[in-house]
């Protein structure tokens, strides 16, 4: 009998462990009265709320965010054509209870408009009222031991090779990007900001000591109102790139992390630069949020028994998830919009958004299929000259393939992201508008590890086994496919013996009838 002391050897991970997954809403009211330098209502041609996070940080186990909601209202006067635009701007802080006090958080908040009503009370009055949900995750760090080792005691190891997360850091930043832009030589000068967006590109990442740089392009599409060399009032777009490069310091970030950056544009201003014809200035505020998880392999214990006591086992509690597979694709998805009343004479500008994004495993294809709408917006000009505000949605679907290194593992689990780069339209012969949207999908795929794990392992040194001493071996039938290793571990015996003494070459019983058994003293 093995008489050794009974040693068990740890090692810690960590994993991220979801404590907030929910949604809030937020009512947006404003009652207000236009003011002087802006032109009566007549006609409200469409009200537009978009809502964005400003900033959020984590207080014990309390989440506070503000968020930022921007009310455009498009409208038209009484003697003119001319599209003129009313911005309110409200801002409301939230506060969301965690179950408790949270270690390296990683927190996602999407805010989306709901629904939005604009009410004429007088040609200078209105009334808005809506709704925006956010939704929120966070991603707390959680520690865990698994048990990789033991001797003593004849204790009996079944292991398996495993990668796992050992070390995982985060950290947040606010840019604030302050960039002078110029309109093209052909365009006129801006009279008024209708709209203004931001599709922003993350590029190459550098992991230096303590510090992760990375860089990207901020896509800047903006709509103004200008009066053209006729002296007609018209909507001109442009398009601008803003390169940029930030160093977000980690603390204990070295090389051998991996790392994943989510970027949002918080907010995005363009206003003309005073005694300027063509020059602007854009102010753009980005929230980055890092992830860096550092990776470790080696071989863990999936079960165990002693030969000679009774055994106690505690297996882990939640899942041990693999290194993140990075998936990056693009989908177009198109639709027509028509305007009944009037056929469109031409198209000032046109935009898309994604929302109501979901995804699914299909079993039957290995994949994961990411779901959706698209939401189309059309601002043109009908054949009377009036200007019109066209809106269509379309659904989407797309297929992600599982990775082949997760094929017959548990817990394959997918975070999409579905954002639209540009949207592009086409006049069609039949008082149509072709629309296109260039979808950008982004995912990361992780998987749990197979069979269980232990978090600890105790051998009863007062409870030995009882021993049948009448017999040295015993006769066992062993159907296909039977376990080696469940033989030993009912008959209190090691693996090894039973392969030797029916000459097996590996831990499959299939195809072997009788098997003689060891017993061990």
């Amino acid at each position: 009998m093995d008489t050794m002391e009974f040693k068990v050897q740890r090692q810690m991970f960590c994993s991220g462990e979801t404590v907030l997954d929910t949604s809030v809403e937020q009512s947006v009211e404003k009652d207000f009265v236009l003011p002087d330098y802006c032109a009566d209502i007549f006609r409200i041609l469409k009200c537009i709320v978009d809502a964005r996070v400003l900033s959020q940080t984590i207080n014990g186990s309390k989440l506070t965010f503000e968020l930022g909601v921007t009310a455009r209202v498009l409208y038209c006067t009484e003697t003119d054509s001319k599209v003129n635009c009313i911005v309110q701007k409200m801002s409301y802080t939230r506060s969301v209870d965690l179950t408790d006090s949270c270690t390296d958080p990683s927190v996602s908040i999407t805010p989306r408009c709901d629904y939005v009503n604009c009410r004429v009370i007088s040609p200078r009055r209105l009334d808005i009222r809506g709704a925006v949900t956010s939704h929120i995750k966070v991603v707390c760090e959680k520690k865990q031991s698994i048990v990789t080792d033991a001797s003593g005691c004849n204790i009996q190891l079944r292991k398996q090779l495993l990668t796992y997360p050992s070390k995982r850091l985060t950290a947040d930043k606010r840019v604030t990007v302050i960039e002078e832009l110029e309109l093209a030589g052909e365009k006129p000068p801006v009279s008024q900001m209708i709209r203004s967006d931001c599709f922003i590109e993350p590029a190459e990442q550098k992991i230096i000591a303590g510090k992760l740089v990375t860089k990207g392009d901020a896509h800047i599409t903006m709509l103004y109102s200008c009066v053209d060399t006729s002296g007609e009032d018209t909507l001109e777009t442009m398009k601008f790139t803003i390169p940029f490069s930030q160093i977000i310091d980690v603390d204990g970030i070295d090389e051998s992390f991996e790392a994943s950056v989510r970027i949002s544009a918080s907010s995005c201003e363009i206003m003309p630069v005073t005694d300027s014809q063509t020059s602007l200035e854009c102010e753009l505020v980005m929230l980055v949020s890092c992830e860096a998880v550092k990776y470790e392999t080696t071989e863990v214990v999936t079960d165990a028994y002693s030969t000679c006591y009774e055994c106690e086992i505690k297996t882990l509690s939640g899942n041990v998830d693999s290194a993140a597979v990075k998936y990056e694709q693009t989908q177009i998805v198109s639709t027509e919009a028509k305007n009944t009343d009037d056929p469109v004479y031409c198209v000032y500008d046109s935009y898309a958004s994604a929302d109501n994004t979901s995804v699914i495993f299909d079993e039957q294809n290995n994949s994961f299929v990411v779901s959706g709408n698209v939401r189309f917006s059309v601002l043109a000009k009908n054949e009377s000259g009036n200007p019109v505000f066209i809106e269509s949605q379309e659904p989407f679907e797309h297929s992600i393939s599982l990775p082949e290194q997760f094929k017959g593992l548990s817990g394959c689990k997918c975070e999409p992201l579905v954002s639209v780069r540009n949207c592009e339209y086409r006049l069609t012969g039949e008082n149509g508008i072709q629309l296109s949207a260039e979808l950008v999908i982004t995912a990361e795929m992780t998987a749990s590890a197979a069979g269980q794990l232990l978090a600890d392992l105790t051998v009863k040194t007062d409870s030995p086994k009882v021993r049948d001493e009448s017999c040295a071996i015993k006769l066992c039938y062993c159907s296909e496919h039977d376990d080696i290793w469940e033989i030993a571990k009912k008959y209190s015996t090691c693996v090894s013996a039973i392969m030797e003494e029916n000459e097996l070459t590996d831990e499959s019983a299939a195809q072997h009838g009788l098997l003689l058994i060891p017993l061990m003293n």
